[in-house]
Formats: structure tokens, C-alpha cells, sequence
């Protein structure tokens, strides 16, 4: 064990919330679509999560260091949302993903809802979902908000608490946007909040991201067309999806 800890810097007076998860992952569509939910929502910073083994760095946010790993929550949404800006090593994923589903437990959280990106490279623009509660991913379906994934694979915090869900029937819901692999993607973080706003019907702003997007795009172009301008003879072919 790492001995991670999860410390309130005040008192989280809250009743059946949802807990909403953003760790780095691909495209750091997690990371970055947790932030500005706290961001457009005026979240509250109320702790944060320490171990050993976790990088020792801080976010600065509007000149303010804050934990790369923390907490943030709102009483008018009844929202709670933990994210981290570092990498979780992968040993410490399984008690990490305790310590959150325990914490989540003692607030009688409704679910907890990953955001995170994925790249199968099927569809462009589609935003995936998987969940430990069979109800939840039929409502998701039938109001044509995300696509199910069937088969597959998912690892980390993610994975663990996702299986946790199912043996201990409490709901967990993943959001995936379809995300690049190798760069920042906010278009897919932008994808991946919406389908977060409509399931817990709530307006998030991600005009910020939108455009940030547009801009990543235009650059990406650029950077497409000067390397096969450069290149020489066949590009080499992309490698296989990842699952979600």
C-alpha cells in the first residue's frame, strides 16, 4: 500500500451527491474537462489527496499553487469533483479507487462519473460510455445521448472502480470522448463534458474550450501538411485503436 490519504480542508455538508472523476489519460481529456467544470461551475477547493508515491508537484491555477491531486464541490449542484493534474502510478490505482468509492460512500453518493477520453479511431466526434449500472447505460442509450461499448478493456482508477461497481452495485458511469493520442485534445474534452451536462442536466459552459479546440486543430493542420511536405516515400501507418 502507498498510503494514500484524502484530507478536507473544510467540511463537506452535502447529501447524495455525485462524485465526477478527471485523471490524465488520453488526450488528458479527463484533466482537462474536470478543471473547467470546476472553472464554469465556480466549484469550491475542500481538499485534497497526498501519497508517497505521487509526484511531488504543484498546479498553479490564477497565480494560486494548488494540489496537482484535490477536491472541489458545490452545494447548489450537489456535485463533488475529484481531479488530478499528474499521472496516478499505476500501484497506486487499486487504493486509490477504494479510498474514493469509500469516500464517495460517505456522502451516500447517487454515482460516481468518470470523464476521460479513448481512442479507437472508429468514428470521429463520438462519445462512449460505460457503466456498472445496466439502468443508467439504457437511459444513456435511449435518449441517444452517448454509444455503449460492448467489449473491451479499461485500466486504471477507472477500471477498478468500474468493477467495484458491479460487485457491489453502486453505479459508476464512465464518459469517453473519442480524444487524439498524442496532444492535449479540448475538443474531446468539451465532447465529453455536454454528455456529463445533459445526463445530470446541468448548463456547462466549454465555449472556452471550443475555441481553445479550433485553435489545436488549425496547428495540427499545420504540422500535418509541413511533415508530409518533408517526408520522404510512404508514411508509416498508424497503430491499432485502444480500447475504453
Amino acid at each position: 500500500m502507498s498510503g494514500i490519504e484524502i484530507h478536507k480542508t473544510e467540511a463537506i455538508k452535502l447529501r447524495e451527491p455525485v462524485v465526477v472523476l478527471g485523471f490524465p489519460g488520453t488526450g488528458l481529456v479527463g484533466s482537462v474537462a474536470a478543471s473547467q467544470l470546476v472553472d464554469s461551475l465556480d466549484l469550491k477547493f475542500c481538499g485534497y489527496i497526498t501519497s508517497p508515491d505521487f509526484a511531488p508537484l504543484a498546479a498553479i491555477h490564477n497565480y494560486v499553487p494548488l494540489p496537482a491531486a484535490r477536491i472541489h464541490y458545490s452545494q447548489k449542484h450537489n456535485l463533488i469533483v475529484i481531479l488530478s493534474e499528474m499521472s496516478i502510478p499505476v500501484a497506486s490505482s487499486m487504493e486509490l479507487a477504494e479510498k474514493i468509492m469509500a469516500f464517495a460512500k460517505s456522502f451516500h453518493a447517487r454515482s460516481i462519473i468518470s470523464l476521460g477520453g479513448i481512442s479507437l479511431k472508429e468514428e470521429e466526434n463520438v462519445v462512449y460510455v460505460v457503466s456498472s449500472d445496466k439502468d443508467m447505460i439504457k437511459d444513456i442509450v435511449s435518449r441517444k445521448i452517448a454509444k455503449p461499448i460492448r467489449e473491451g478493456a479499461t485500466t486504471g482508477v477507472t477500471g477498478v472502480l468500474l468493477t467495484k461497481g458491479s460487485l457491489e452495485k453502486f453505479p459508476v458511469l464512465t464518459i469517453l470522448a473519442e480524444a487524439e493520442q498524442d496532444f492535449l485534445d479540448p475538443g474531446a474534452a468539451s465532447k465529453a463534458l455536454k454528455v456529463l451536462g445533459t445526463v445530470l442536466n446541468i448548463q456547462i459552459d466549454t465555449s472556452e474550450l471550443d475555441k481553445d479546440a479550433s485553435t489545436v486543430v488549425k496547428s495540427s493542420r499545420e504540422k500535418i501538411i509541413k511533415s508530409k511536405i518533408s517526408k520522404k516515400g510512404p508514411t508509416a501507418g498508424e497503430g491499432g485503436g485502444m480500447y475504453g
